[in-house]
């Protein structure tokens, strides 16, 4: 039995559009694939063999012969398929803390030479 760890779904942080390819069923007909961020938890799991790239099903153990639900080919092709697919780490509103850090510095010597203007307006 999957441990209830691996059986919890974890949604993902963020769905967007791809960009448009042509697909292969319909010559011209465009094709549009999501482009899915996920929690580096399930990045893990699948890196690590324990859920299914394809249909993301958990697995009790890493690496089976295959998904036990879809019944891909786990060990003979989710690291190529991971490989060919993970696009790498992206942070969702993460800061940038040199331009935050850089930006407080211009906003003090902006508000200092406002303070020196008023100064020598008031004499």
């Amino acid at each position: 039995m999957v441990s209830e760890r691996w059986r919890e779904w974890i949604p993902p942080l963020l769905i967007e559009e791809a960009p448009l390819t042509t697909s292969l069923w319909a010559p011209g007909r465009p094709l549009v694939e999501p482009l899915i961020t996920w929690p580096r938890e399930v990045i893990e799991r699948m890196r690590a063999g324990y859920q299914c790239v394809n249909c993301l099903e958990p697995q009790e153990h890493a690496w089976p012969e295959v998904c036990s639900l879809c019944r891909f080919p786990i060990r003979t092709r989710q690291a190529e398929f991971f490989a060919r697919a993970y696009a790498g780490d992206v942070m969702l509103d993460g800061r940038n803390w040199d331009e935050e850090l850089d930006g407080l510095e211009e906003r003090r010597r902006k508000e200092e030479e406002r303070a020196r203007q008023d100064d020598q307006q008031r004499r």
